[in-house]
């Protein structure tokens, strides 16, 4: 509960899996220049042995491959590093896992022609390949997904190729699969225990800036963060959005009667008590500034949306915190609720606005009531 100092900080260090894979998702394309000149030099000298013993065609189509593999993985990376979405959808994150493997394939595909090689050229391209998955480790190793899909992309195929090699060759092949192999799987696990720790602190970090420190729930650029991201799904899925602003009556009188110490702990009261409304996977519940809070609710058409303002004005009810300057005796809430179709045509403020002007109406209205304000052709229910 976020009106318990102890929870609030267990709150504060609890990390969303999904949001630190995501985090651990953008480390991996963070600015690693120096790792695509290698793989195009090293990719550039594989090539020449090819067309050296076997043949340009083949070398061509090699170098071709790998090239636009590599090049797929990297903008897929960078699309999503550059995003202004917070979350990455599952989907996607398996598109890039998908992407490290084809990548990983392409230097995995060099066992084909090992067969057909000299033998100083062999031992060229194993160390090549080899040079792959270690220039490789320190950008994908904190994704072990991705790593591992890499490392498969460029080992299945020799592993699969070893029944076709002479016993010198295949000596060496076991060497690398073995001793490098649980080389590289050490090294990655430590790896990736380090840069987790530094991601976890920066993440605690940047988690901190965005929650309210007096009731634990987010803060103004949180919500900010939230009605953009939502805005953008319902615009996308063509579904109601809708948007509470909350005051809490008579709040400066309360403050006044009973002190600021008795108005925090009232406003981390009502904090709660709305919080435990919105339970919903879309819904947000933000400090929007002083007594005033903001409900974001995905995919939530005008009557839904009346449905949870009443559990919400019944809760702060409920708490019966003694309020003796208000017409009602405890402490309740006001509420101005937008619903709206996302469209081309309207804006985020636009929705911020009519929940204002809602919400001025309940105030004027008597209190402790929700108005509602719809927007465009939303159906009510």
């Amino acid at each position: 509960m976020v009106n318990k100092s102890k929870e609030n900080t267990i709150k504060t260090l609890a990390f969303n899996p999904h949001d630190l894979a995501c985090e651990e998702l953008r480390h991996v394309y963070r600015g690693k220049n120096s790792s695509k000149l290698i793989v195009l030099f090293s990719g550039f000298v594989a090539a020449a042995m090819l067309a050296w013993d076997i043949g340009g065609g083949y070398a061509a189509a090699w170098y071709a491959w790998l090239l636009l593999a590599h090049a797929w993985h990297w903008w897929l990376g960078r699309l999503d590093f550059l995003s202004t979405n917070v979350s990455i959808e599952l989907a996607r994150i398996n598109r890039h896992v998908m992407a490290a493997g084809i990548a990983g394939l392409g230097w995995g595909a060099l066992s084909i022609a090992l067969p057909l090689l000299s033998r100083p050229s062999k031992a060229a391209i194993l160390i090549i390949m080899l040079i792959a998955v270690i220039v490789a480790l320190p950008r994908l190793v904190v994704f072990l997904p991705i790593f591992f899909a890499f490392a498969a992309g460029v080992y299945v195929p020799l592993l699969l190729a070893t029944p076709f090699l002479d016993f010198e060759t295949l000596h060496m092949v076991l060497v690398i699969l073995v001793v490098v192999g649980a080389t590289l799987w050490a090294s990655a696990r430590e790896v990736r225990k380090i840069l987790i720790d530094v991601l976890l602190k920066q993440i605690s970090s940047e988690q901190a800036s965005w929650e309210d420190r007096l009731t634990g729930i987010g803060n103004r650029r949180s919500f900010d963060a939230n009605l953009a991201t939502t805005w953008a799904q319902a615009s996308r899925a063509k579904v109601p959005l809708s948007l509470m602003m909350v005051d809490v009556d008579f709040f400066k009188k309360f403050n006044d009667s009973y002190g600021h110490q008795a108005g925090d702990d009232c406003l981390r009261q009502v904090a709660s008590a709305l919080d435990n409304c919105a339970r919903r996977a879309g819904d947000s519940v933000t400090r929007y500034g002083g007594e005033e809070f903001a409900v974001v609710l995905f995919h939530t058409p005008l009557n839904d949306a009346r449905n949870i303002s009443e559990s919400m004005l019944t809760a702060i009810q409920k708490l019966n915190i003694r309020h003796e300057q208000s017409s009602h005796e405890i402490v309740t809430i006001s509420m101005g609720i937008a619903t709206i179709v996302p469209t081309a045509e309207n804006d985020m403020q636009q929705l911020v606005e009519e929940a204002d002007k809602a919400l001025y109406r309940a105030k004027e209205n008597g209190r402790n009531r929700a108005e509602w304000q719809i927007l465009g052709n939303v159906k009510t229910g």
